[in-house]
């Protein structure tokens, strides 16, 4: 079959491979080629503790945090300032991660962190001020 290029045979699109194109796309890169700066200092601070992260149960990461919030929201009383403690470790283990994945987010995924930490924060204020019985 001929077409207006004179080729014999109609243009093939080449397939694409389930998620390498945007693997590749999205993969970490460094922010800066410098070697000073808050990003590149927190990320040299992360990579051990990442490291060890990623060595635990799959499991325990994300079951530990759900015990803190629902600890953390159901305390009362004397034990008020603890769940106000364990809500702000959930807010800085969220903040930490999303600091550290936000060059590679979309602006819809940042938004959506952004609003998680700042809940977190501000029930965390709620419950260590005692406005949150």
């Amino acid at each position: 079959m001929s077409n207006k290029s004179g080729r014999n045979s109609p243009q093939r699109k080449q397939p694409k491979t389930q998620g390498s194109q945007r693997s590749q796309n999205q993969r970490s890169t460094p922010t800066s080629t410098n070697k000073t700066g808050f990003r590149p200092a927190l990320e040299r601070f992360s990579a051990p503790l990442l490291l060890r992260l990623h060595a635990m149960p799959r499991w325990l990461v994300p079951i530990l945090l759900a015990v803190f919030l629902f600890v953390g929201l159901i305390a009362s009383g004397p034990w008020a300032i603890l769940g106000a403690v364990l809500l702000g470790v959930d807010a800085l283990f969220v903040a930490w991660l999303s600091v550290l994945a936000w060059p590679v987010l979309t602006p819809g995924s940042r938004i959506a962190r952004v609003v998680v930490v700042v809940a977190l924060v501000g029930v965390t204020v709620l419950k260590a001020t005692g406005n949150m019985e």
